[in-house]
């Protein structure tokens, strides 16, 4: 079984897959083993039985696609059971605004955390790219982040707050431009789980009652964005969405917020 976990993995990350997507996808497929290794049933049966102790639909998908891709990768050979997947409505994203956002900033102490939940808000990152900027990715005298090797090995650029110029260049005029723009006390890189906690806490602190993760403040980045009058396809672009459609969910949350907005008349 080991073995072919490690296979498993190693033909993921050749076709370039998301670490995260590498770690769903290998933790369902070990599952899925030790549960095969433990049965005597045909290899159809096998699968459908397995899913069927799976309560979740999203684990149930991912645990099907891991599977599936098991069979194709590893064993060269079809899946011997096709999942019929049943369409659900996409949720649209969780959205704060900006005075929520403002506030959540206002409770975090340590100045280092404040100005990395800032750029995640001001410059729609994901968590995983504000822990891996280095100071040469950031071009303080015109405003933008270059984030590198980001999802899906893409590299693109996104604006950079005014608000964070000064602060951001005292930081950057201390360090060499291989280094992390933001170390511990340790002097070594944040890790995601640790930003994920101060917003974690902050959240909870501010008494917000709405759902939210770090990755809240980036779709309400772009949420903001396409209320303030930029078009879609620059949103597709500072965002690094490899299609249109997936920035398009936007436009439906933004439609949202313009429906609760009473007319002054």
């Amino acid at each position: 079984m080991d073995n072919h976990l490690t296979q498993f993995n190693q033909l993921l990350k050749i076709k370039n897959y998301s670490r995260r997507t590498i770690s769903i996808y290998t933790t369902n497929l070990k599952r899925f083993l030790e549960y095969a290794d433990n049965t005597d049933y045909a290899p159809e049966l096998r699968i459908i039985k397995f899913l069927n102790t799976i309560e979740s639909e999203e684990i149930r998908r991912n645990s099907y696609n891991a599977i599936q891709l098991f069979y194709k990768l590893v064993l060269k050979k079809s899946c011997p059971y096709i999942l019929k997947m049943v369409k659900t409505r996409k949720r649209l994203p969780q959205v704060l605004t900006k005075k929520e956002v403002e506030l959540i900033i206002s409770i975090i102490t340590n100045i280092k955390h404040t100005y990395m939940i800032s750029m995640m808000y001001g410059s729609g990152l994901r968590v995983s790219e504000v822990v891996n900027i280095r100071v040469a990715h950031v071009d303080i005298e015109n405003l933008l982040l270059n984030i590198k090797n980001s999802k899906n090995k893409k590299d693109r650029i996104t604006p950079l707050s005014q608000k964070l110029k000064n602060d951001l260049s005292s930081i950057i005029n201390e360090r060499s431009g291989k280094e992390f723009l933001f170390k511990t006390i340790q002097n070594n890189k944040y890790t995601i789980r640790t930003v994920q906690k101060v917003f974690e806490n902050a959240f909870k602190k501010s008494g917000i009652t709405k759902n939210a993760t770090c990755h809240t403040l980036r779709h309400s980045f772009a949420t903001h964005l396409l209320e303030n009058g930029i078009d879609i396809r620059s949103i597709q672009k500072i965002l690094g969405h490899a299609s249109v459609k997936t920035t398009m969910i936007y436009l439906h949350v933004a439609e949202c917020t313009i429906k609760k907005v009473e007319s002054p008349l």
